[in-house]
C-alpha cells in the first residue's frame, strides 16, 4: 500500500517539473526547478489528504451486509 504513495509522489514531481517547465516556457521568464517541485509535491498530498476530508461530508447511507 505504502509503494502505492512513493510511485504517486515520484510520478507527481516529474510531471511537476515538466509542467513547471512548458508554463515557464510559455510564459518567457526562467525555469525554477525548485519551486515547481515544492508547488507539484504539495498539490499530490492535497490530493491523498481530500478524499478523507470528503468522506466526512458524504450523505449517501451505507449499506449494511446481511
Amino acid at each position: 500500500m505504502h509503494m502505492r504513495y512513493l510511485a504517486t509522489i515520484f510520478w507527481g514531481a516529474i510531471l511537476g517539473e515538466v509542467m513547471g517547465f512548458l508554463i515557464s516556457a510559455l510564459n518567457g521568464s526562467t525555469f525554477d526547478p525548485g519551486s515547481s517541485l515544492v508547488i507539484s509535491l504539495i498539490f499530490v498530498i492535497l490530493l491523498f489528504i481530500l478524499p478523507v476530508i470528503m468522506k466526512q461530508f458524504d450523505t449517501t447511507p451505507t449499506k449494511t451486509n446481511k
